[in-house]
């Protein structure tokens, strides 16, 4: 039986073999740097997956869950790798989960949530500069602040609901 298939059958397929790699990797001293990434929230978005319905939505990030660990096994077993190889796999691999748990979902990459925010005030401003418009507010960055206030006030509710993530 595929891997694939072994998903589809058994929920409890998915963690038994997210939780071997990670405890095969976490042996290895020093992985969670060179990765950069924090396995305690690999698990929370691990988990997260496990439960959420409908399971065919989400197949296929916890089968590239359990690809990233492999590779990234077998990429620490190497020793001519480099921090881009880590840092290519992360992003080919794991791009993908963070957006889908990130947007859909209500959890926030460190930090990212608040600076998204204030760069579309920013934009804002500038395009109200350009056309004149702001002249009327003294140039005042308004948007900036108001987009800025938004997104420390998401990143708090994702913070106090533990769901900030360092991917």
């Amino acid at each position: 039986m595929s891997l694939v298939q072994d998903l589809e059958n058994d929920k409890t397929f998915f963690m038994k073999e997210y939780k071997t790699l990670v405890k095969d990797l976490e042996q290895k001293n020093g992985i969670e740097e060179k990765a950069k990434i924090s396995f305690i929230d690999l698990t929370k978005v691990a988990e997260y997956l496990n439960t959420v319905k409908p399971q065919s939505h989400v197949r296929n990030h916890k089968f590239t869950i359990l690809e990233y660990l492999t590779e990234l096994k077998s990429l620490s077993e190497n020793n001519n790798t480099t921090e881009i190889d880590f840092l290519t796999l992360k992003k080919d691999k794991l791009n993908s989960i963070t957006h889908f748990v990130n947007i859909k979902n209500g959890y926030s990459i460190r930090n990212n949530l608040i600076h998204s925010y204030a760069l579309i005030g920013i934009i804002i401003d500038i395009l109200l500069s350009i056309s004149g418009i702001a002249k009327h507010y003294f140039y005042i960055p308004i948007f900036m602040l108001i987009f800025l206030i938004i997104g420390s006030i998401k990143h708090k509710k994702a913070k106090s609901e533990n769901k900030i993530l360092e991917l």
